[in-house]
């Protein structure tokens, strides 16, 4: 059994004409959804705040995970890293399913809220 995996991703988050945080997710370069499937026991998603997030002064806050399909939400945790500028979820994958995660930042005293990177957990092939 595979474990202790580690997924990197860039964040950039940038407000639309409506004043709604628009969360842009990256990996190694290339555009991604911010989510996706696990298979490995113990994984970490690193998101990381692109410099320009940080200039506008965005940080991270805190992140909630609600069950989809299945019960893996309890599989799931977050610890804030530099003062918010980067975002640790750690899964445990004991649990099939998928989960909705919501990602919270704040900036300039105001919060926003992601919409929902889906994460997969799947039992390991």
């Amino acid at each position: 059994m595979s474990e202790n995996k580690t997924y990197n991703f860039t964040v950039s988050i940038k407000l639309d004409s409506n004043n709604e945080a628009v969360f842009t997710y990256y990996k190694n370069g290339q555009k991604v959804s911010g989510g996706g499937t696990v298979n490995e026991r113990n994984s970490l998603g690193v998101y990381t705040l692109d410099d320009a997030t940080i200039e506008q002064g965005f940080a991270f806050t805190e992140a909630s995970f609600t069950n989809v399909e299945g019960d893996c939400a309890q599989d799931f945790s977050f610890s804030l890293i530099e003062n918010g500028q980067s975002i640790h979820i750690a899964d445990t994958d004991k649990n099939t399913g998928v989960v909705c995660m919501i990602f919270i930042v704040e900036c300039n005293g105001k919060s926003y809220k992601s919409r929902d990177p889906q994460v997969k957990n799947e039992e390991e092939v």
